[in-house]
């Protein structure tokens, strides 16, 4: 999810939540009623330091609809955007890499060593929904944080390629930790890493927690036998990043030559992004959201930063909980370079 979109919705008004029509509760349910705005959810700790979320199918969202919108008119029309067979959708739970991706998948379609100026939030689904999906020229290359089964129905009907992205939780906390510090209220956190934690492993925060992501997406992916889905980690695409772009040519059967795919993985090195990012980028909205001094989406992307954040006590403490969640997952994460 673009923060942009989101901070630039809650900025309409001065008041986040009186001024856009939204309903305040704290009581969880499954959704809103139909027709109606959605119910914001007060998730905010003792401290008041948390966030509040609307609830759409299941998943905690960021109360990001405007006044006279309904999360019907919105969220549930991406189930019925018509796909093309050259479309291709990345996948990702927040702060995993798909910003980086995206920039790869462009370059490799395209042809062409050229950064795009748009940024990949003009092609995310939960932003766009089906009126700006239908709007983009193909190929589309779509992106969403969000599960399987709120996706085009024809993802599956069509077997659509996807491309997921998966990072260890502790770098991915970590980050995440980063950004909300680093933006602007009502979107930007207060507390420390510590209590940021609590909310992330337990899923109080933005689509839910990143286990119940994983979990979820395997569960759907097994209803959904033959679903062409490219896995990659975010480690092994900082280890070796020629081969993660080979690896997705492969998967989208584009014939391209060793030298394109190393001059992709040269352009696309984190440390070339953060300045494009910078350089280049048109941003989705222009009204402020990072605080002064902040790093904005390229922070550090290293592997085992989480080492200079976490005590040992803590790094134990998020093991044990993150590992019950995920002891029949079969997925293993790499927590160092």
């Amino acid at each position: 999810m673009s923060w942009e979109i989101l901070v630039t919705c809650l900025l309409i008004s001065s008041e986040f939540i009186p001024d856009i029509g939204l309903r305040h509760t704290t009581a969880m349910t499954t959704d809103q009623l139909t027709g109606q705005l959605p119910i914001v959810h007060d998730l905010r700790n003792s401290k008041g330091h948390g966030f509040q979320c609307m609830v759409f199918d299941g998943l905690y969202m960021p109360p990001f609809l405007m006044t006279g919108e309904t999360a019907e008119k919105t969220l549930e029309s991406i189930r019925d955007i018509e796909l093309n067979d050259d479309d291709v959708i990345i996948c990702a739970y927040p702060k995993c890499g798909t910003h980086w991706v995206w920039e790869v998948v462009e370059m490799l379609r395209s042809g062409v060593i050229e950064y795009r100026k748009q940024v990949k939030d003009t092609q995310e689904l939960e932003l766009i929904y089906k009126e700006g999906a239908d709007a983009l020229s193909a190929p589309r290359t779509l992106n969403t944080h969000l599960y399987l089964r709120m996706l085009p129905k024809q993802v599956v009907e069509k077997k659509i390629k996807c491309i997921q992205i998966m990072r260890n939780p502790k770098d991915a906390c970590v980050s995440m930790f980063s950004q909300f510090r680093d933006t602007i209220a009502p979107v930007g956190f207060e507390g420390d890493l510590a209590e940021f934690t609590e909310i992330y492993l337990s899923g109080q925060t933005y689509f839910g927690s990143y286990s119940d992501y994983l979990l979820t997406w395997k569960a759907e992916l097994a209803r959904s036998p033959g679903q062409p889905v490219l896995k990659l980690f975010y480690e092994d695409m900082k280890r070796d990043p020629l081969k993660t772009v080979k690896d997705i040519a492969g998967f989208l059967d584009l014939a391209v030559t060793d030298q394109f795919c190393e001059d992709i993985a040269h352009s696309c090195s984190f440390k070339k992004m953060k300045q494009v990012d910078k350089d280049l980028k048109e941003q989705f909205i222009k009204k402020k959201f990072w605080k002064e001094g902040s790093a904005g989406y390229y922070r550090k992307g290293e592997v085992g930063d989480w080492k200079n954040w976490f005590t040992v006590a803590e790094s134990e403490k998020f093991d044990r909980i993150w590992n019950d969640k995920m002891k029949d997952s079969g997925v293993t994460f790499t927590y160092s370079p």
